[in-house]
């Protein structure tokens, strides 16, 4: 019997013990998805054995791992404060989940004195561990109306923003971060996966998962997280592909790129696209005792970049030509949706050229944006809210 590939379905769930089957079930592990494929990474062994013949006795098959790639849709769970069924494979990939369940404060209050347009102080109620809202949403009111990222925050309760406001945030402006769900890179403590992917009467088990992505944005379109995973063969069964009836998924709709923000070093910027390399390096260190000779995969380190193409703007609107050569990091992000517990928000706080390349877009003039996402585990955050 024919095997359909539109037949597919992914349940994926962290691992209690690295490589132990996690046993993820339909009703709690399914993972909408699309673009779903694997293959195999055998040790092939080749022999040169003598035969008493021109020809050898053939390869010998060692140990494997599969690769398992897929693209997933950027939304929120619909519900502010409850992590998408996506969050696991992020974490899997290097990012910490980091929930804010309620707001801060729980409402507006006044932010202090000594705020300009590009950072704000805040209140009584503001955490004073550095970088704790850093990549989240803050919201301000009464004499400054209008929700910005915090790309930086200190000990002292400064937060500087990603977008320049209309005006400087003083102590009659009033602050409040929304609920949301916050990953940032981690260089610690990335759990690994468990994935069944099951194609149309076949399951193949994979365990000990880990890996790296591409975050992806198109102006008009949707975000898309495109993903490789490396793990360990566990198995191949014939069994059906469960109901969809069993496999409950969030029933958000991705939002769309549109109405909302794309920001070069606080300006708007025209972009076509933005895409976010997280650059993982991994390797599946050797292991006899383990079932394939190898052990499951390690994030040995990461180098996150990124791209975007804004169209061009004269030098005393942007010039990035000098930002290139002077190496000056500025922040980078975007924002859109218009449903609570169903928006995104991307924030660089630090991206530093590394190319800036002439383009052309529909007869008009573009500069092709290539940069480092940098700073020790704060690369990128992403947001939901």
């Amino acid at each position: 019997m024919a095997l359909r590939t539109r037949n597919q379905a992914l349940l994926a769930k962290i691992e209690t013990t690295e490589g132990v089957d996690a046993a993820p079930v339909p009703g709690t592990d399914a993972v909408l998805i699309e673009n779903l494929q694997h293959s195999y990474n055998p040790n092939i062994i080749q022999t040169n054995e003598h035969t008493g013949s021109l020809d050898s006795r053939g390869p010998i098959a060692g140990g494997m791992t599969v690769q398992v790639t897929f693209d997933v849709f950027l939304k929120g769970s619909g519900a502010p404060g409850t992590a998408p069924e996506w969050g696991k494979l992020l974490r899997a990939c290097g990012w910490a989940e980091t929930i804010t369940s309620t707001a801060i404060p729980a409402a507006p209050e006044a932010c202090a004195a000594g705020g300009t347009t590009t950072t704000a102080v805040l209140g009584t109620s503001a955490g004073t561990t550095a970088q704790m809202y850093r990549g989240m949403p803050i919201v301000f009111t009464n004499t400054v109306t209008g929700t910005s990222f915090i790309t930086d925050y200190t000990a002292g309760k400064t937060a500087t923003l990603a977008d320049t406001m209309s005006g400087a945030i003083v102590a009659t402006t009033s602050y409040q971060i929304p609920v949301n769900v916050r990953y940032s890179p981690a260089s610690i403590n990335i759990p690994s996966v468990t994935l069944y992917s099951y194609r149309d009467g076949k399951l193949l088990k994979v365990t000990g998962a880990r890996g790296t992505a591409t975050l992806e944005f198109t102006s008009g379109g949707v975000g898309r997280m495109r993903c490789t995973f490396t793990g360990m063969f566990g198995s191949q069964t014939d069994t059906p592909v469960p109901a969809h009836s069993t496999m409950p998924t969030d029933s958000t709709r991705p939002p769309i790129w549109k109405g909302g923000r794309a920001l070069v070093n606080r300006s708007k910027a025209a972009m076509a696209s933005l895409s976010v390399d997280f650059g993982n390096q991994m390797t599946n260190p050797d292991n006899p005792n383990a079932a394939e000779g190898y052990d499951p995969a390690i994030i040995t380190a990461r180098n996150m970049t990124g791209s975007c193409d804004p169209l061009e703007e004269l030098v005393a609107t942007r010039d990035a030509i000098a930002d290139f050569r002077a190496g000056n990091a500025q922040p980078i992000g975007l924002s859109y949706g218009a449903v609570a517990g169903n928006r995104v928000g991307l924030t660089i706080p630090a991206g530093t050229y590394t190319n800036v390349q002439p383009g052309d877009r529909g007869g008009l003039a573009t500069q092709g944006l290539q940069f480092a996402c940098t700073g020790q585990d704060a690369g990128a955050f992403l947001t939901l809210y």
